[in-house]
């Protein structure tokens, strides 16, 4: 899933000194990680501990201890406070249970500066013939009306603390490709593209910034048989780290970029690179779904 999806020069498959997490300061800052249990999630939440957010609250249907111990760890590894971490159990398709917890995450931090949704569910399914419509859809459930609820939840905190003001979804590079048997991951992946397109143009003028990334080609539970590996005939795809996504989310997010707002950024690309092609990306309109002819 490189190839035709590479937009710079060079590529990264894990972190890289030019991004390294450590070297930012989010101090003062409130940070929300959906998903946060295990794999992506707790890759990103560990670089924003490393980065120094004071207030990180974490969102997850599991336990959250392991991915809070980590975060400690390495805060203190680097030299960084320990943030206050606020652990939220919910799911994140219920719109009861996200409202509760963007309650609870203005009533113990009093502001949000950077909301990432990054719960997802759903690689597979098969042909459309042969889906259970219950699983297609719930797969629409999560990956797309569950970031949809939290934007409408943490939309008007974000717009009270000002500041930074970053919506970072994880979509998937999936979202630009047709891959029989995917019909569901993949096309709920595109509409959040969308989703996350009317998050900025609504609130852009209001200092909201909002971008969609794909996180790298990061084996996780999504991506792991029943064995606990991924299968052979993909497993030389999934080679990048949950670190590389981590401190990626961290380095777009860490100032406000209003550029960036409405687009669409593969992780694995060399960031300090993007960023220098600014002027062509806003120039074009680049990185974005758009009907060409």
């Amino acid at each position: 899933m490189r190839g035709d999806y590479d937009t710079t020069s060079v590529v990264h498959s894990d972190t890289y000194p030019a991004i390294d997490s450590a070297k930012a300061d989010l101090s003062g800052k409130a940070v929300f990680i959906s998903g946060a249990t295990r794999g992506l999630g707790r890759g990103i939440s560990v670089s924003f501990a490393k980065a120094g957010a004071s207030m990180i609250a974490l969102g997850g249907r599991a336990d959250l201890s392991d991915t809070a111990q980590a975060m400690r760890a390495a805060a203190a590894r680097v030299g960084k406070p320990e943030p206050n971490i606020l652990k939220l159990k919910f799911d994140v398709s219920s719109r009861e249970s996200v409202d509760a917890a963007a309650a609870e995450i203005k009533k113990t931090f009093g502001r949000i500066d950077v909301v990432v949704n990054n719960a997802g569910t759903g690689l597979g399914g098969g042909p459309i013939a042969e889906t259970d419509p219950d699983n297609w859809w719930n797969t629409f459930a999560v990956n797309l009306k569950g970031p949809y609820l939290i934007m409408r939840a943490l939309t008007p905190l974000m717009l009270e603390t000002g500041g930074l003001g970053a919506f970072v979804t994880v979509s998937s590079v999936g979202a630009h490709l047709r891959s029989p048997g995917y019909s569901a991951y993949q096309t709920s992946k595109l509409a959040v593209l969308r989703l996350t397109e009317f998050l900025n143009a609504e609130y852009s003028d209001k200092g909201i910034v909002a971008f969609t990334i794909h996180p790298g080609n990061v084996a996780t539970d999504m991506t792991r048989g029943p064995d606990g590996k991924v299968p052979a005939e993909i497993a030389h795809i999934f080679v990048d780290t949950p670190e590389l996504t981590g401190d990626s989310v961290v380095y777009l997010s860490k100032e406000k970029r209003e550029w960036l707002g409405g687009r669409y950024v593969n992780v694995t690309w060399d960031l300090p690179e993007l960023m220098d092609m600014k002027d062509e990306i806003v120039k074009g309109d680049k990185l974005k779904v758009q009907f060409v002819v």
